[in-house]
């Protein structure tokens, strides 16, 4: 069996799209949890005629605490063998699943990664699978030739258990990168492909479409994965601070200088001391990040000149 864990707020309009992919898929061996979050729409009763169609879904509800909350409570209810992440505005293809789940299985991997796509009509694609152990995935997050959060990926529910990971609640950006570091960490083998099967939207008003100070949570996230890997990894951990929190840093100040105001961008850059982020950031292998970084260190200025015409392509 394969748990899929939906948190729900206020998603009366795309939950109905989004439940119909989760039941629609190959791989019908599926406990579907739907978290209610404290919404304050119709959402819940639209949980519940679900779970009166099918038997597979498990509603549940708690008083509003955040995605990360929500996701915990899912994930305490787990029965499957596997547990996969679905925000209620996304959907997956009938396919994610079984892929997912496949690839683990043929690999005797701990857990699975696919791409995402933003419109249902883009190629899938057919790509071949790649195993990486654990110190390969970790570079792969950290060189950024994996790029995953939680929505994208199927894992065993023992790496989870075994190892009592929740997921991070009080950060309101960038909250499931804290789980997703970890699941690396403690998956011995982890299948990966170019092959995209989980369909993401970005919804007008969502934390990933807007700018404020929601994203510094992101800084502090970053700071508390240098100090799980200072103690898990300390080799690991010299690498990951000077490229890991670097590069987030990065992504950032890019973001800082495609949506805020010359002025407000300045500030931001001035009061977190960019230029000791970008100096770190020369010799990293992706040369849209060390060119970037090096034009930072050159002028603030010409750095936001880059992100302008690059617009929002390399925002993350």
């Amino acid at each position: 069996m394969v748990s899929i864990i939906v948190p729900i707020y206020n998603s009366e309009k795309t939950i109905d799209r989004c439940v119909q992919s989760i039941i629609g898929q190959t791989y019908q061996d599926l406990q579907i949890i739907l978290v209610n979050d404290g919404s304050t729409d119709n959402s819940i009763e639209k949980c519940n005629a679900w779970a009166n169609i099918d038997h597979r879904i498990v509603v549940l509800s708690k008083h509003n605490g955040g995605v990360s909350s929500a996701r915990n409570m899912g994930m305490e209810r787990a029965q499957g063998e596997y547990v996969g992440f679905v925000d209620s505005d996304d959907i997956i293809m009938p396919s994610y699943v079984e892929k997912l789940l496949t690839m683990i299985r043929n690999n005797q991997a701990d857990m699975a990664i696919c791409k995402a796509k933003k419109t249902v009509d883009e190629p899938t694609g057919s790509y071949e699978t790649h195993v990486y152990n654990t110190e390969q995935m970790l570079d792969n997050l950290l060189y950024g030739k994996i790029s995953t959060g939680v929505c994208g990926l199927l894992v065993a529910t023992q790496i989870i258990k075994c190892n009592d990971l929740k997921f991070a609640e009080g950060y309101r950006y960038s909250e499931d990168l804290h789980m997703v570091w970890r699941l690396a960490n403690y998956s011995k083998l982890t299948a990966y492909t170019k092959e995209r099967h989980y369909v993401y939207f970005e919804t007008q008003g969502s934390a990933m479409s807007k700018f404020n100070s929601m994203r510094r949570d992101s800084l502090k996230l970053f700071d508390d994965l240098a100090s799980f890997f200072g103690t898990q990894r300390p080799q690991f951990a010299r690498r990951f601070a000077k490229y890991g929190v670097s590069k987030n840093y990065w992504s950032y100040f890019w973001q800082a200088a495609v949506k805020l105001d010359k002025k407000d961008y300045m500030t931001e850059m001035k009061d977190l001391s960019a230029r000791k982020h970008f100096v770190k950031l020369i010799t990293y292998p992706a040369a849209k990040i060390s060119c970037s970084a090096l034009c930072g260190i050159v002028s603030f200025g010409l750095f936001r000149i880059l992100a302008k015409k690059f617009g929002g392509k390399y925002l993350h």
